[in-house]
């Protein structure tokens, strides 16, 4: 059971503005995790809960990309505190802890405990492209493949097929690694 709602789903079940508001202040039993997005249970917001905030937040067509989608089907990496996710190129919302990025090109979306994924060659990539550091891109590359979420092949196929702002280091690695 999700305990994430909007305010206009909340709105559409009967539940006053006032009521939410009622609910939403310190002493309530609800939390306003993102503007117009209500955690409706007392206890702190699992990271499951703000994958789910942020998909209601930035719209029915986003999707979590990142080491989010890597962890979520099967990879084993670190967790950043900002979640990544991809929207339409219409998309205007922000929040700190979200990355938020306009994408003309929408991934193939895997479903994991009622989430839109981003597929792992995709996710992989913009996190990878996102790393400064050659030994990060090398571990993501690593991470993935080991994980057996994609094939070498597929991360090239991506990478063809994707921007090429910010690959650099992922063509090195992807090179270095799987040598064509």
């Amino acid at each position: 059971m999700t305990h994430i709602a909007t305010t206009a789903e909340l709105r559409k079940s009967g539940i006053s503005a006032r009521e939410i508001l009622r609910h939403c202040t310190p002493a309530g039993s609800w939390q306003q995790l993102l503007p117009g997005v209500v955690l409706t249970k007392p206890s702190p917001p699992t990271r499951l809960d703000r994958l789910r905030a942020v998909l209601s937040f930035a719209g029915p067509s986003s999707v979590i990309t990142g080491a989010d989608a890597l962890v979520r089907q099967g990879a084993v990496l670190s967790l950043p505190r900002h979640i990544h996710v991809l929207a339409g190129s219409n998309a205007r919302r922000a929040h700190p802890w979200i990355l938020l990025e306009r994408t003309s090109r929408p991934p193939d979306v895997v479903e994991r405990h009622g989430l839109r994924l981003a597929a792992p060659a995709r996710a992989a990539l913009d996190l990878a492209r996102r790393e400064l550091n050659p030994r990060a891109v090398v571990e993501i590359l690593d991470a993935v493949v080991g994980a057996r979420l994609c094939s070498p092949a597929e991360l090239l196929e991506e990478l063809r097929v994707s921007s090429r702002r910010g690959t650099a280091l992922v063509r090195q690695a992807l090179g270095h690694l799987y040598p064509t």
